[in-house]
């Protein structure tokens, strides 16, 4: 009598497996760009691309969540959100001719994603889950400021690189993203901690202001 083995996939190889179609969709956007900065000599987007590069790397390390929301709506705001903007393509034509303070904004925006990510550890993730709740760094001032960067680094790629195409995603992913706000918010409510953390830092994605 024969026995058939089968092979449990460990959670590294699962969580890299998973990450596969954000890698390519980055691989993709990163392409579009570096095309652009070797024909002009200008770092259009470097700023966004750095940016997403951190958010892919620390997806891939995240641990796993205590709890995870499992919703059609949860998941979907995540994918359009996360996955959407990395679909946008370099137009370089600076709005208002501020093609330096388009690419400024990008620099911050990534330094205060980087900055709470790096925050966040292996606590980051995409889908909206409890991987232990962060109150260090950028997150001593609001309770989102992985989106407030990600808000800033998009706004000035896309003024940086203004289409019709590249304005389109912008606002869908703006929106998907206020929903992933508002799903994260409700996962983590159940907790403690986090009820506790809202109490001390009311404001969600800008301080003293929303």
């Amino acid at each position: 009598m024969s026995t058939l083995n089968y092979a449990v996939r460990s959670p590294a190889v699962s969580r890299v497996a998973s990450s596969a179609p954000l890698a390519i969709l980055w691989l993709l956007f990163a392409a579009a760009n570096f095309a652009d900065w070797s024909e002009t000599h200008r770092p259009v987007g470097l700023g966004a691309t750095v940016c997403e590069l951190v958010l892919a790397v620390l997806f891939v390390i995240r641990r796993p969540a205590e709890s995870t929301d499992r919703t059609f709506v949860a998941r979907g705001a995540t994918a359009i959100g996360t996955f959407g903007i990395l679909l946008a393509r370099p137009n370089y034509g600076p709005a208002l001719g501020l093609g330096k303070v388009w690419f400024a904004m990008q620099l911050i925006g990534a330094s205060i994603a980087i900055a709470s990510a790096v925050a966040l550890g292996r606590s980051f993730g995409l889908v909206a889950a409890n991987r232990g709740i962060c109150t260090r760094g950028p997150y001593r001032f609001v309770r989102h400021p992985l989106y407030a960067g990600y808000l800033i680094a998009w706004t000035g790629y896309v003024l940086e690189n203004p289409s019709a195409w590249n304005l389109a995603l912008f606002a869908v992913v703006t929106s998907f993203q206020a929903v992933r706000i508002v799903t994260e918010e409700r996962c983590l409510d159940s907790d403690p901690a986090y009820r506790d953390y809202r109490e001390r830092v009311p404001r969600r994605v800008v301080p003293f202001v929303l």
